[in-house]
């Protein structure tokens, strides 16, 4: 089950980050029905309260608002480099790395996270992003939060 699931997050993630820059509305459309496919309807998205993105998003109409809200934040430069790791029964490790630009300074800061997944029965129920080092993101927006950032949920 484990290698199952690891598929499960590798497809989801090659459908997610380049919905993250999507402008063909169509082509847009088509990856968010594929996407919503891969996501429990009560999916949480965990991410560190204190980032421009962060908070705890619980559905799919929560998940969107917060790629939507990534999206007016952040343009990632040089696409994002992604290892994924079984981490045993429903548990999948992703190791991700990008460089982020805000979009409302042009700052640049090089982002490292690690994502714990939870799937069960082939869907994803529950994603927890681990930052590296969170104060180059929130430099790097100056002060600015997303405006669906929920702070701590």
């Amino acid at each position: 089950m484990s290698q199952e699931n690891v598929e499960v997050v590798k497809r989801f993630e090659a459908l997610m980050v380049p919905s993250l820059e999507e402008s063909d509305h169509e082509a847009a459309q088509r990856r968010q029905e594929e996407i919503l496919s891969i996501l429990d309807p009560e999916v949480v998205f965990f991410a560190t309260p204190s980032i421009p993105h962060g908070g705890t998003y619980v559905g799919h109409d929560a998940f969107f608002k917060m790629g939507e809200q990534f999206r007016d934040l952040w343009d990632i430069a040089g696409g994002v480099q992604m290892d994924y790791i079984d981490g045993g029964g429903d548990r999948v490790i992703t190791l991700a790395s990008w460089t982020a630009v805000s979009r409302h300074t042009g700052r640049a800061v090089p982002v490292r996270m690690v994502e714990v997944v939870i799937v069960r029965d082939g869907r994803i129920k529950e994603l927890r992003a681990y930052y590296e080092d969170t104060v180059p993101l929130i430099e790097a927006a100056d002060g600015v939060k997303g405006k669906y950032n929920p702070g701590v949920g």
